[in-house]
């Protein structure tokens, strides 16, 4: 015969096994009401980090529950493009990075799901040499030109493949320089000696360009209508992005997180970058370099903030249908070089596990927007 505490006891531990049952079987675990939740984010390296460094600065991490823990993924794995195996082994919850990074690890079995634009368009420039402005006017007169763009697994060179082709010419018109890509210093040479006629760009390379004056913009693929003009829609370029399955297992998580960047991206649409900038967490400006850079330094990464205050998307962060379509195609049909990343592209582009529709998720975001309609 069991005593009557015994048996008491016994009981309280049956009941409360039912109930640990009952709740494994109800579903995906939430925080409760009030308690912070761990998010560990992984902003790409620069203008990645403007966003969720803002965030903090503003207070919307608190005030949504979050506490945010930044992660570098080079701490992990070797080369940064195969992130998506973090995302999905648990080492990182979220990441901020380009768009077609989500494609390529689908397609090679890391799946990952966008679920906020940040950003419209690539930032990208398309010059061409003063010495030759007069002859070339458009993509159309690209053919026999020499143009210095990317490597042959980049997104400057697919981009520049795609402007050539809506202008009806084939992708082999022309003949790609990436040996004089990888300094700006190297790209102003080659124009001054008249090897390049055209010169697709970005920050931090572009401003350097522009101040050799032997150049003039053809294409402004950084602002909306320019990015439109060029591709023939926008661009969706960075956005936030998990694994399906923290989506599924941490609904309130993701709703949470898309609160924030959605409250954050407000505030930025309704604010100047000099406003901005008097928010920003001080972290941004690495207080760590050492005193006689540091002003220097601070300065530089406020001009990349007003230099890249022309790509964020403003009033709907969602990712656009026929924007992420034509990425979609544009990497499809993209022959990716035979470097380490270039195969690795290749094969996540033509996968039979890649599919558009697994590729971003609006739900968390339309949620965001009906709630927070405007800066308040």
């Amino acid at each position: 015969m069991v005593p009557a505490q015994s048996g008491s006891r016994y009981l309280k531990l049956f009941l409360l096994g039912l109930l640990a049952s009952a709740a494994l079987q109800a579903g995906p675990v939430q925080s409760a009401p009030g308690a912070m939740v761990k998010i560990r984010l992984a902003p790409m390296p620069g203008i990645g980090h403007f966003v969720p460094d803002l965030a903090k600065g503003l207070g919307y991490f608190k005030q949504e529950g979050i506490d945010v823990e930044y992660v570098n993924v080079m701490n992990h794995i070797d080369e940064d493009w195969l992130s998506g195996q973090l995302l999905n082994n648990g080492t990182v919850d979220a990441e901020i990075c380009w768009f077609q990074r989500v494609h390529y690890a689908i397609g090679n079995g890391q799946p990952v799901r966008a679920v906020f634009l940040l950003e419209h368009s690539p930032h990208m420039t398309v010059f061409v040499a003063n010495r030759v402005k007069n002859e070339i006017k458009s993509a159309a007169d690209f053919k026999g030109r020499d143009i210095i763009d990317s490597d042959g697994f980049s997104t400057k060179r697919y981009l520049t493949d795609l402007i050539i082709r809506r202008a009806g010419l084939a992708v082999d018109s022309y003949t790609p320089h990436p040996e004089w890509s990888h300094s700006a210093e190297e790209a102003i040479q080659a124009v001054r000696d008249g090897k390049a006629d055209v010169v697709t760009s970005m920050e931090p390379q572009t401003s350097k360009i522009v101040a050799s004056g032997l150049v003039t913009q053809l294409y402004d693929v950084t602002s909306e209508a320019g990015t439109r003009q060029a591709l023939g829609d926008l661009w969706p370029a960075r956005v936030l992005y998990l694994s399906p399955k923290y989506i599924q297992q941490h609904p309130q998580n993701v709703q949470k997180l898309v609160n924030v960047f959605t409250r954050t991206m407000r505030y930025i649409n309704a604010h100047t970058p000099e406003e901005i900038i008097a928010h920003i967490d001080p972290g941004y400006f690495a207080p760590d370099v050492s005193n006689d850079k540091w002003a220097d330094y601070r300065k530089s990464k406020i001009d990349e903030i007003r230099k890249a205050y022309v790509t964020f998307k403003r009033d709907d962060y969602s990712i656009p249908p026929s924007a992420a379509k034509l990425l979609f195609d544009t990497v499809l049909t993209t022959y990716f070089d035979d470097s380490a990343e270039g195969k690795y592209r290749r094969v996540g582009a033509h996968s039979h596990l890649l599919k558009l529709k697994d590729t971003y998720d609006n739900r968390f975001v339309v949620k965001a927007m009906a709630k927070f309609s405007s800066f308040n």
